[in-house]
Protein backbone atom coordinates (compact mmCIF):
# COMPACT_ATOMS: atom_id res chain seq x y z
CA UNK A 1 0.00 0.00 0.00
CA UNK A 2 2.37 2.28 0.98
CA UNK A 3 3.92 2.42 -2.60
CA UNK A 4 1.20 3.38 -4.00
CA UNK A 5 0.61 6.44 -1.69
CA UNK A 6 2.66 8.90 -3.70
CA UNK A 7 0.72 7.96 -7.15
CA UNK A 8 -2.05 9.37 -5.18
CA UNK A 9 -0.64 12.59 -3.84
CA UNK A 10 -1.04 14.64 -6.92
CA UNK A 11 -4.48 13.76 -7.70
CA UNK A 12 -4.92 14.64 -3.85
CA UNK A 13 -2.95 17.74 -3.41
CA UNK A 14 -5.87 19.98 -5.45
CA UNK A 15 -8.65 18.36 -3.60
CA UNK A 16 -10.53 21.08 -2.02
CA UNK A 17 -13.95 19.34 -0.52
CA UNK A 18 -16.33 17.11 -1.90
CA UNK A 19 -19.24 17.94 -4.45
CA UNK A 20 -22.54 17.53 -3.62
CA UNK A 21 -23.89 16.07 -6.46
CA UNK A 22 -24.38 12.54 -7.25
CA UNK A 23 -26.73 10.55 -5.62
CA UNK A 24 -26.07 7.92 -2.56
CA UNK A 25 -27.41 4.34 -2.02
CA UNK A 26 -30.93 3.09 -0.92
CA UNK A 27 -31.51 0.56 1.26
CA UNK A 28 -31.95 -2.63 0.26
CA UNK A 29 -35.16 -3.86 1.23
CA UNK A 30 -34.86 -7.68 -0.79
CA UNK A 31 -31.96 -9.87 -0.74
CA UNK A 32 -30.00 -11.06 -4.30
CA UNK A 33 -33.10 -13.02 -4.62
CA UNK A 34 -36.21 -11.12 -4.01
CA UNK A 35 -36.76 -11.69 -0.57
CA UNK A 36 -37.79 -9.76 2.61
CA UNK A 37 -34.71 -9.22 4.32
CA UNK A 38 -34.58 -11.55 7.66
CA UNK A 39 -31.80 -11.75 10.44
CA UNK A 40 -29.46 -9.89 12.46
CA UNK A 41 -26.04 -8.56 12.41
CA UNK A 42 -23.63 -7.16 14.74
CA UNK A 43 -22.43 -3.24 14.65
CA UNK A 44 -19.27 -2.31 16.15
CA UNK A 45 -18.14 1.37 16.10
CA UNK A 46 -15.24 3.59 17.87
CA UNK A 47 -17.49 6.45 17.82
CA UNK A 48 -18.42 7.83 21.51
CA UNK A 49 -21.07 10.47 22.60
CA UNK A 50 -23.52 12.08 20.17
CA UNK A 51 -21.89 10.05 17.31
CA UNK A 52 -22.91 6.75 18.75
CA UNK A 53 -25.94 7.87 19.76
CA UNK A 54 -26.89 8.45 15.77
CA UNK A 55 -25.73 5.31 14.91
CA UNK A 56 -28.06 3.78 16.81
CA UNK A 57 -30.90 6.14 16.08
CA UNK A 58 -29.92 5.00 12.37
CA UNK A 59 -29.72 1.43 12.74
CA UNK A 60 -32.96 1.77 14.68
CA UNK A 61 -34.76 3.48 11.89
CA UNK A 62 -33.13 1.02 9.26
CA UNK A 63 -34.98 -1.79 11.38
CA UNK A 64 -37.98 -0.45 11.57
CA UNK A 65 -37.66 -0.11 7.33
CA UNK A 66 -36.83 -4.08 7.38
CA UNK A 67 -39.16 -5.46 9.77
CA UNK A 68 -37.33 -8.91 9.40
CA UNK A 69 -34.17 -7.80 10.75
CA UNK A 70 -32.50 -7.24 14.04
CA UNK A 71 -29.07 -5.33 14.96
CA UNK A 72 -27.03 -4.59 17.34
CA UNK A 73 -24.92 -1.24 18.31
CA UNK A 74 -21.71 -1.66 20.16
CA UNK A 75 -19.67 1.39 20.84
CA UNK A 76 -16.90 0.34 23.60
CA UNK A 77 -15.53 3.87 23.73
CA UNK A 78 -11.53 3.51 24.53
CA UNK A 79 -11.38 0.17 24.75
CA UNK A 80 -12.05 -0.19 20.95
CA UNK A 81 -9.04 -1.27 19.52
CA UNK A 82 -8.58 -3.78 22.19
CA UNK A 83 -11.97 -5.36 21.74
CA UNK A 84 -11.11 -5.64 18.40
CA UNK A 85 -7.77 -7.16 18.51
CA UNK A 86 -8.96 -10.10 20.30
CA UNK A 87 -11.55 -10.42 18.08
CA UNK A 88 -8.95 -10.48 15.23
CA UNK A 89 -6.64 -12.88 17.26
CA UNK A 90 -9.94 -14.98 17.61
CA UNK A 91 -11.22 -14.81 13.87
CA UNK A 92 -14.28 -13.92 15.31
CA UNK A 93 -15.28 -10.32 14.08
CA UNK A 94 -18.65 -8.19 14.05
CA UNK A 95 -20.63 -8.56 11.19
CA UNK A 96 -19.34 -4.69 10.48
CA UNK A 97 -17.26 -2.69 12.20
CA UNK A 98 -15.32 0.63 12.46
CA UNK A 99 -11.64 0.55 10.96
CA UNK A 100 -10.90 4.20 12.53
CA UNK A 101 -8.02 4.96 9.85
CA UNK A 102 -6.62 1.19 9.52
CA UNK A 103 -8.58 -0.36 6.81
CA UNK A 104 -5.91 -0.98 4.52
CA UNK A 105 -3.44 -2.23 6.90
CA UNK A 106 -4.68 -2.99 10.09
CA UNK A 107 -7.96 -4.73 8.87
CA UNK A 108 -7.34 -5.57 5.15
CA UNK A 109 -7.45 -9.17 5.83
CA UNK A 110 -10.79 -8.49 7.39
CA UNK A 111 -12.68 -6.94 5.06
CA UNK A 112 -14.69 -7.52 2.33
CA UNK A 113 -14.60 -5.46 -1.14
CA UNK A 114 -17.07 -2.75 -1.95
CA UNK A 115 -16.39 -1.87 -5.43
CA UNK A 116 -20.33 -3.71 -6.07
CA UNK A 117 -21.70 -0.86 -4.20
CA UNK A 118 -23.75 1.95 -5.18
CA UNK A 119 -22.02 4.74 -3.49
CA UNK A 120 -18.31 3.11 -4.57
CA UNK A 121 -17.33 5.24 -6.82
CA UNK A 122 -18.63 8.38 -4.83
CA UNK A 123 -15.68 8.47 -2.18
CA UNK A 124 -13.64 11.64 -1.52
CA UNK A 125 -11.13 11.32 -3.90
CA UNK A 126 -7.76 12.53 -1.23
CA UNK A 127 -8.03 9.79 0.69
CA UNK A 128 -9.81 6.75 -1.51
CA UNK A 129 -6.96 4.40 -2.13
CA UNK A 130 -5.86 4.89 1.29
CA UNK A 131 -9.19 2.69 2.16
CA UNK A 132 -8.53 0.63 -0.61
CA UNK A 133 -6.49 -2.76 -0.66
CA UNK A 134 -3.58 -3.09 -2.95
CA UNK A 135 -5.47 -4.69 -5.54
CA UNK A 136 -7.24 -1.39 -5.60
CA UNK A 137 -10.54 -3.04 -4.07
CA UNK A 138 -12.86 -0.39 -1.49
CA UNK A 139 -12.58 -1.59 1.64
CA UNK A 140 -15.05 0.53 3.98
CA UNK A 141 -18.16 3.07 3.85
CA UNK A 142 -16.35 6.57 4.59
CA UNK A 143 -19.10 8.32 5.95
CA UNK A 144 -17.79 11.70 7.05
CA UNK A 145 -14.02 13.37 6.57
CA UNK A 146 -11.40 15.15 8.95
CA UNK A 147 -10.15 17.66 7.04
CA UNK A 148 -8.09 18.81 10.08
CA UNK A 149 -6.28 22.18 10.37
CA UNK A 150 -5.58 24.66 13.00
CA UNK A 151 -9.19 25.50 15.28
CA UNK A 152 -9.08 28.70 17.02
CA UNK A 153 -10.89 31.10 19.59
CA UNK A 154 -11.64 33.88 17.52
CA UNK A 155 -12.42 36.09 20.72
CA UNK A 156 -8.96 35.18 22.45
CA UNK A 157 -6.86 36.19 19.31
CA UNK A 158 -8.47 39.44 18.70
CA UNK A 159 -8.16 40.23 22.45
CA UNK A 160 -4.44 39.46 22.25
CA UNK A 161 -3.79 41.03 18.89
CA UNK A 162 -3.78 37.88 16.79
CA UNK A 163 -4.58 38.69 12.68
CA UNK A 164 -5.24 35.02 10.76
CA UNK A 165 -4.10 33.66 8.70
CA UNK A 166 -1.01 32.27 10.06
CA UNK A 167 0.71 31.50 6.98
CA UNK A 168 3.92 30.37 8.06
CA UNK A 169 5.62 28.31 11.31
CA UNK A 170 6.75 31.35 11.98
CA UNK A 171 3.71 33.26 11.78
CA UNK A 172 2.67 30.94 14.10
CA UNK A 173 4.94 30.71 16.75
CA UNK A 174 5.06 34.42 16.42
CA UNK A 175 1.44 34.44 17.76
CA UNK A 176 2.09 31.79 20.09
CA UNK A 177 4.23 33.96 22.16
CA UNK A 178 2.05 37.18 21.68
CA UNK A 179 -1.14 35.54 23.21
CA UNK A 180 1.34 34.15 26.00
CA UNK A 181 2.44 38.16 26.64
CA UNK A 182 -1.05 39.53 25.92
CA UNK A 183 -2.65 37.45 28.55
CA UNK A 184 -0.48 37.64 31.30
CA UNK A 185 -0.28 34.16 31.12
CA UNK A 186 -4.02 33.60 31.61
CA UNK A 187 -4.44 32.05 28.49
CA UNK A 188 -2.88 28.55 27.11
CA UNK A 189 -1.49 29.02 23.61
CA UNK A 190 -2.31 26.08 23.06
CA UNK A 191 -4.39 23.26 24.63
CA UNK A 192 -3.09 19.86 24.95
CA UNK A 193 -5.39 16.51 26.53
CA UNK A 194 -2.13 14.81 27.56
CA UNK A 195 -3.77 13.09 30.63
CA UNK A 196 -5.44 11.35 27.44
CA UNK A 197 -1.92 10.08 25.76
CA UNK A 198 -3.09 10.60 22.04
CA UNK A 199 -3.07 14.45 21.86
CA UNK A 200 0.31 14.51 22.42
CA UNK A 201 0.98 12.79 19.14
CA UNK A 202 -1.55 14.56 17.18
CA UNK A 203 0.42 18.04 17.56
CA UNK A 204 3.15 16.01 16.07
CA UNK A 205 1.16 14.22 13.64
CA UNK A 206 -0.37 17.47 12.19
CA UNK A 207 2.76 19.71 11.90
CA UNK A 208 4.88 16.42 10.22
CA UNK A 209 2.59 17.65 7.24
CA UNK A 210 3.89 20.72 6.34
CA UNK A 211 7.62 19.28 7.73
CA UNK A 212 7.95 17.16 5.64
CA UNK A 213 5.19 16.04 3.10
CA UNK A 214 4.24 19.63 1.27
CA UNK A 215 6.49 21.34 -0.05
CA UNK A 216 8.05 20.87 -3.94
CA UNK A 217 11.25 18.99 -2.40
CA UNK A 218 9.39 16.67 0.09
CA UNK A 219 10.49 13.52 1.76
CA UNK A 220 7.28 11.70 0.79
CA UNK A 221 9.46 9.12 -0.98
CA UNK A 222 12.04 8.87 1.08
CA UNK A 223 9.48 7.89 3.90
CA UNK A 224 7.90 5.76 1.55
CA UNK A 225 11.07 3.69 0.66
CA UNK A 226 13.12 3.53 3.64
CA UNK A 227 15.44 6.21 2.86
CA UNK A 228 14.56 9.16 5.17
CA UNK A 229 16.70 10.59 7.43
CA UNK A 230 15.78 10.50 10.43
CA UNK A 231 17.75 13.89 11.97
CA UNK A 232 15.41 15.54 10.38
CA UNK A 233 12.75 14.29 13.07
CA UNK A 234 15.61 15.45 15.77
CA UNK A 235 15.25 19.35 14.75
CA UNK A 236 11.24 18.80 13.65
CA UNK A 237 11.38 17.54 17.52
CA UNK A 238 13.12 19.94 19.05
CA UNK A 239 11.38 22.93 17.18
CA UNK A 240 8.00 21.41 19.29
CA UNK A 241 10.06 21.11 22.53
CA UNK A 242 10.93 24.41 22.37
CA UNK A 243 7.13 25.30 22.24
CA UNK A 244 6.19 23.40 25.21
CA UNK A 245 9.77 24.64 26.84
CA UNK A 246 8.71 28.73 26.36
CA UNK A 247 5.31 27.95 28.04
CA UNK A 248 2.99 28.12 25.26
CA UNK A 249 1.23 24.59 26.30
CA UNK A 250 -1.26 24.57 29.10
CA UNK A 251 0.12 23.83 32.70
CA UNK A 252 -1.26 20.82 33.53
CA UNK A 253 -0.60 19.04 30.06
CA UNK A 254 0.73 16.21 31.55
CA UNK A 255 -3.00 15.68 33.09
CA UNK A 256 -6.08 17.41 31.69
CA UNK A 257 -8.45 15.18 29.51
CA UNK A 258 -9.90 16.03 26.51
CA UNK A 259 -13.45 17.25 28.37
CA UNK A 260 -10.61 19.71 29.72
CA UNK A 261 -9.35 21.29 26.55
CA UNK A 262 -13.22 21.73 25.54
CA UNK A 263 -13.70 23.41 28.58
CA UNK A 264 -11.21 26.01 28.12
CA UNK A 265 -11.18 26.76 24.54
CA UNK A 266 -14.97 26.98 25.83
CA UNK A 267 -14.21 29.87 28.32
CA UNK A 268 -11.74 31.64 26.87
CA UNK A 269 -8.55 30.12 28.57
CA UNK A 270 -7.24 28.26 25.41
CA UNK A 271 -6.48 29.93 22.24
CA UNK A 272 -5.79 26.80 19.66
CA UNK A 273 -6.48 23.09 19.73
CA UNK A 274 -5.45 20.08 17.89
CA UNK A 275 -8.37 18.16 17.66
CA UNK A 276 -10.49 18.84 14.53
CA UNK A 277 -13.50 20.44 14.28
CA UNK A 278 -15.30 18.17 16.85
CA UNK A 279 -13.64 20.25 19.24
CA UNK A 280 -16.14 23.03 18.60
CA UNK A 281 -19.01 20.89 19.30
CA UNK A 282 -17.92 19.46 22.43
CA UNK A 283 -17.20 23.52 23.50
CA UNK A 284 -20.99 24.97 22.10
CA UNK A 285 -22.04 22.35 25.29
CA UNK A 286 -20.43 23.89 27.50
CA UNK A 287 -21.07 27.90 26.08
CA UNK A 288 -23.27 27.91 22.97
CA UNK A 289 -21.43 31.40 22.30
CA UNK A 290 -18.30 30.11 21.77
CA UNK A 291 -16.50 32.10 18.59
CA UNK A 292 -14.43 29.50 16.79
CA UNK A 293 -12.72 29.96 13.52
CA UNK A 294 -10.45 27.69 11.58
CA UNK A 295 -7.60 27.74 9.09
CA UNK A 296 -5.17 25.26 7.35
CA UNK A 297 -1.73 24.50 8.54
CA UNK A 298 0.94 26.48 8.18
CA UNK A 299 4.00 26.17 5.76
CA UNK A 300 6.85 25.33 6.96
CA UNK A 301 9.00 26.53 3.67
CA UNK A 302 8.74 30.09 1.87
CA UNK A 303 8.42 28.13 -1.05
CA UNK A 304 5.42 26.38 0.50
CA UNK A 305 1.91 27.03 1.07
CA UNK A 306 -0.80 26.34 3.80
CA UNK A 307 -2.61 22.97 3.50
CA UNK A 308 -5.29 21.01 5.19
CA UNK A 309 -4.57 17.24 6.22
CA UNK A 310 -7.74 15.42 5.41
CA UNK A 311 -8.96 11.73 5.83
CA UNK A 312 -11.59 8.83 6.99
CA UNK A 313 -12.96 9.67 10.14
CA UNK A 314 -16.12 7.40 10.52
CA UNK A 315 -16.00 4.75 8.27
CA UNK A 316 -17.50 0.77 8.38
CA UNK A 317 -16.46 -2.15 6.71
CA UNK A 318 -18.17 -5.82 6.35
CA UNK A 319 -16.24 -8.75 7.96
CA UNK A 320 -15.36 -10.83 4.84
CA UNK A 321 -16.14 -13.97 6.61
CA UNK A 322 -19.70 -12.87 8.24
CA UNK A 323 -22.80 -15.18 7.42
CA UNK A 324 -24.96 -12.24 7.15
CA UNK A 325 -23.60 -10.13 4.20
CA UNK A 326 -26.37 -9.21 2.50
CA UNK A 327 -27.91 -7.90 5.63
CA UNK A 328 -24.81 -6.05 6.10
CA UNK A 329 -24.77 -4.27 2.60
CA UNK A 330 -28.34 -3.42 3.01
CA UNK A 331 -26.82 -1.09 6.52
CA UNK A 332 -23.81 -0.01 4.49
CA UNK A 333 -26.69 1.10 1.54
CA UNK A 334 -28.39 2.97 4.87
CA UNK A 335 -25.91 5.03 6.21
CA UNK A 336 -24.59 6.26 3.07
CA UNK A 337 -28.33 7.50 1.84
CA UNK A 338 -27.75 11.79 1.67
CA UNK A 339 -30.31 12.19 5.00
CA UNK A 340 -28.39 10.09 6.68
CA UNK A 341 -24.37 11.18 5.92
CA UNK A 342 -26.01 14.85 6.28
CA UNK A 343 -27.42 14.12 9.99
CA UNK A 344 -24.14 12.68 11.02
CA UNK A 345 -21.92 15.04 9.70
CA UNK A 346 -23.75 18.13 11.03
CA UNK A 347 -23.73 16.68 14.37
CA UNK A 348 -19.92 17.26 13.98
CA UNK A 349 -19.41 19.89 12.03
CA UNK A 350 -17.20 17.63 9.47
CA UNK A 351 -17.60 16.87 5.70
CA UNK A 352 -18.93 14.22 4.29
CA UNK A 353 -16.59 11.39 2.99
CA UNK A 354 -19.26 10.65 0.52
CA UNK A 355 -20.95 12.82 -2.21
CA UNK A 356 -24.73 12.95 -1.45
CA UNK A 357 -27.47 14.59 -2.83
CA UNK A 358 -28.07 16.47 -0.16
CA UNK A 359 -26.38 19.24 1.25
CA UNK A 360 -24.73 19.23 4.91
CA UNK A 361 -23.89 22.23 6.68
CA UNK A 362 -21.00 22.02 8.54
CA UNK A 363 -21.89 24.90 10.58
CA UNK A 364 -18.74 27.28 11.85
CA UNK A 365 -16.44 25.55 8.99
CA UNK A 366 -18.73 26.51 6.48
CA UNK A 367 -17.39 29.83 5.71
CA UNK A 368 -13.72 28.56 6.64
CA UNK A 369 -13.76 25.80 3.94
CA UNK A 370 -15.16 28.53 1.15
CA UNK A 371 -12.12 30.79 2.13
CA UNK A 372 -9.33 28.09 1.59
CA UNK A 373 -11.10 26.56 -1.02
CA UNK A 374 -8.06 26.57 -2.87
CA UNK A 375 -6.23 25.16 -0.30
CA UNK A 376 -4.25 21.84 -0.75
CA UNK A 377 -5.37 18.66 0.87
CA UNK A 378 -2.89 15.77 1.79
CA UNK A 379 -3.09 12.51 3.63
CA UNK A 380 -2.98 12.09 7.41
CA UNK A 381 1.01 11.61 7.85
CA UNK A 382 1.18 8.62 9.70
CA UNK A 383 -1.85 6.93 7.77
CA UNK A 384 0.34 7.70 4.50
CA UNK A 385 3.89 7.89 5.61
CA UNK A 386 4.41 5.66 8.63
CA UNK A 387 4.05 1.79 8.88
CA UNK A 388 1.09 0.47 10.80
CA UNK A 389 2.25 0.27 14.82
CA UNK A 390 4.21 3.59 15.35
CA UNK A 391 1.43 5.33 16.84
CA UNK A 392 1.86 4.60 20.48
CA UNK A 393 5.54 5.26 20.61
CA UNK A 394 5.00 8.39 18.44
CA UNK A 395 2.82 9.55 21.62
CA UNK A 396 4.83 8.07 24.59
CA UNK A 397 8.08 9.35 23.40
CA UNK A 398 6.05 13.22 22.46
CA UNK A 399 5.43 12.91 26.87
CA UNK A 400 9.12 11.90 27.38
CA UNK A 401 10.72 14.30 25.73
CA UNK A 402 8.29 17.25 26.87
CA UNK A 403 9.45 15.95 30.52
CA UNK A 404 12.34 15.52 29.84
CA UNK A 405 13.15 11.63 30.19
CA UNK A 406 14.19 11.78 26.48
CA UNK A 407 16.17 13.81 24.26
CA UNK A 408 15.09 14.99 20.66
CA UNK A 409 17.79 13.08 19.36
CA UNK A 410 16.60 9.78 21.36
CA UNK A 411 13.14 10.45 20.18
CA UNK A 412 14.17 10.46 16.77
CA UNK A 413 16.39 7.08 17.04
CA UNK A 414 13.30 5.21 18.98
CA UNK A 415 11.08 5.92 15.65
CA UNK A 416 14.16 5.56 13.47
CA UNK A 417 14.37 1.73 14.83
CA UNK A 418 10.70 1.12 15.16
CA UNK A 419 10.50 2.30 11.95
CA UNK A 420 12.78 0.29 10.52
CA UNK A 421 11.62 -2.88 12.36
CA UNK A 422 7.94 -2.50 10.95
CA UNK A 423 8.80 -1.67 7.67
CA UNK A 424 10.57 -4.88 7.52
CA UNK A 425 8.07 -6.66 9.04
CA UNK A 426 5.42 -5.62 6.38
CA UNK A 427 7.58 -6.50 3.42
Amino acid sequence: MKRRILSIILAACMCVGVAGCSGSGETEQTDEKGSALEGSISIYTNCVGVQAEIIQELTDEWMKENPGVTAEVVAPGADYENVMKVKMSSKDMPDIFSTHGWANVRYVDFLLPLNDMPWANDIESTFKELISDDEGNLLVLPIDQNKWGLVYNKDVLEECGVEVPLRTIDDFMAALEQIKTASNGEIAPMHIAGGDSWPLGQIFDQLATPAFTTAENNDQEALLNGTFDWNKWTDFSEMIKGMYDKGYFNEDIFTAKYADSAEAFATGKAAFCWYGNTIVEEAEAINPDVNAGLQPLPAFYEDDDMSFLNGEQTAFGIWKDSENIELAKSWLNFMAKGENVKKFCESESMLPGIETDVPVDVGFATEYYEEFADIRSFPIFDRAFLPNGMWDLMCKDAADLFTGTISAEQYSLDMQNEYERLLEAGE
